[in-house]
């Protein structure tokens, strides 16, 4: 059995730690956070995917110390690939991470990349840091590869066995290597790529595709709002796909580590080599415009609960469709409420149910658009109050209490806010309340019954 090194110890590190560590094989999970470290070395998931169980079971071994990870046989880089804020490529994780392992490096040793890249960074970027910290030479002395993490969080019905696994090498013998190490842990089966250049872009095009379908069904539920007889996107979705060749995306927001990330990396790349791919970058500006939709459509919403019952505000034109600091197609009239007007609670921080990755940019810009009309409550059952407080910049409540609010924003439909009833909640909340439903949970005429005032996208 082989001794590996997985650095960095996150949503795609874990699992395959404890994959790898199931198979027999001599495991250390290396990461720079010494809080996660701790709390794995006590047994606990601070990802909320493996369970702690599984930790505690495991035989790896958890460390900040360098030292440890020394003459293994296999290092497999899974650190975070961010972009900056003109949305290109960060790759600060990945050149920390290949002067740590380049430090470390015995004659022999593989080391293979799962990071999402640009096509070309593993071997412009990653490969000189290992060649110059370690001395030694790739292809002759270690061995360099590169295989995409495609773990989908959220989703145990799909595990790291359960997905094809893209290999690729810098040569033969790392592609040979590599297809033996995942061999062991992959029952779907590997795709040999013919490249790694070919498999780092093979990752960015599989959630690009998706940023381009889901602002398709964004777009095109915007535009459903602005008739003159407003439908609902969903409906024309659900009509839609009784054609066999339909494929199904829904409107909602674009979250994660991949999806609102991975498409910047295939800009920038294209445009350093003079190309522009406009699609691509319209997809990206049409899933950031939902938080706009998203903070309209509950302000509005509030707007008209107000007219309703005769309560104090005033109306700005926001020039196209704009709540404040905000951008959108259409040019809309924004309510403005007295400094104590109405009360939002909003439900989820997750990007995806029943996860506690609140890596949701989308969610975070509608917030603070929201923020300067009307005061912002949250909760979220599967993220710690303190990372919702730090990330969103709001109160949150320890359990959810819908007393005293005039709307509620389904941002992220957790099973706990699936099964509310819409009755009960209406009779502890303030006269006529607001239901903001971003993720199709709810059906507009059950809520209209129990008295909501009800906007969805």
């Amino acid at each position: 059995m082989a001794h590996l090194s997985i650095v960095g110890m996150g949503y795609v590190g874990l699992p395959l730690a404890l994959a790898f560590d199931a198979e027999g094989h001599d495991v250390v999970g290396f990461d720079t956070d010494a809080r996660k470290v701790a709390r794995f070395r006590r047994g606990e998931d601070p990802t909320s995917e493996v369970g702690s169980d599984a930790i505690d079971r495991s035989d790896i071994t958890f460390t900040t110390s360098e030292s440890e990870i020394e003459s293994s046989d296999y290092y497999v880089i899974t650190v975070p690939t961010p972009i900056d804020e003109s949305g290109a490529p960060d790759l600060a994780f990945i050149e920390a991470a290949g002067e740590t392992v380049g430090a470390t490096l015995s004659d022999g040793s593989t080391v293979v990349l799962e990071s999402t890249v640009y096509p070309g960074a593993t071997r412009e970027v990653l490969l000189p840091v290992l060649e110059e910290k370690s001395g030694k030479t790739a292809g002759t002395e270690f061995y360099l590869g590169y295989s995409p993490e495609r773990l989908v969080p959220g989703n145990a019905a799909k595990g790291l066995s359960d997905i094809v696994k893209i290999v690729s090498g810098h040569d033969e013998v790392a592609l040979e290597r590599l297809r033996a190490l995942y061999g062991d842990v992959v029952d779907a089966g590997l795709h040999p790529a013919p490249s790694m250049e070919v498999a780092e872009a093979a990752k960015c095009l599989e959630n690009t595709q998706r940023d381009l379908n889901i602002a398709l069904m964004n777009e095109f539920a915007f535009g459903c709002r602005q008739l003159d007889h407003p439908i609902d996107a969903r409906d024309v979705i659900d009509a839609a796909s009784t054609k066999w060749n339909f494929h199904e995306y829904h409107p909602g927001t674009v979250g994660g580590h991949c999806i609102p990330v991975d498409p910047n990396y295939l800009i920038w790349q294209f445009e350093q080599h003079g190309f522009d791919s406009e699609l691509i970058r319209t997809a990206r500006s049409v899933n950031d415009e939902f938080a706009t939709q998203m903070a309209t459509a509950a302000i509005e919403a509030l707007g008209e609960r107000a007219q309703t019952l005769n309560r104090e505000y005033e109306t700005i034109n926001a020039d196209g469709g704009q709540v404040p600091d905000g951008s959108g197609p259409t040019a809309v009239t924004v309510p403005q409420f007295p400094d104590d007007g109405p009360r939002l609670l909003v439900l989820g921080f997750a990007y995806k149910p029943g996860t506690t990755d609140v890596r949701s940019p989308v969610l975070r810009d509608a917030i603070e658009q929201l923020q300067e009309v009307v005061e912002v409550v949250g909760v979220d059952p599967h993220i710690s109050n303190e990372a919702v407080r730090n990330d969103f910049d709001v109160p949150v409540q320890e359990s959810l209490s819908v007393d005293d609010f005039d709307g509620l924003l389904l941002s992220t439909p957790h099973d706990a806010f699936r099964s509310l009833d819409l009755g009960a909640i209406r009779d502890r909340m303030n006269e006529l309340p607001v239901l903001v439903d971003v993720t199709g949970t709810y059906d507009s005429d059950e809520a209209a019954e129990h008295g909501f005032i009800y906007r969805g996208i």
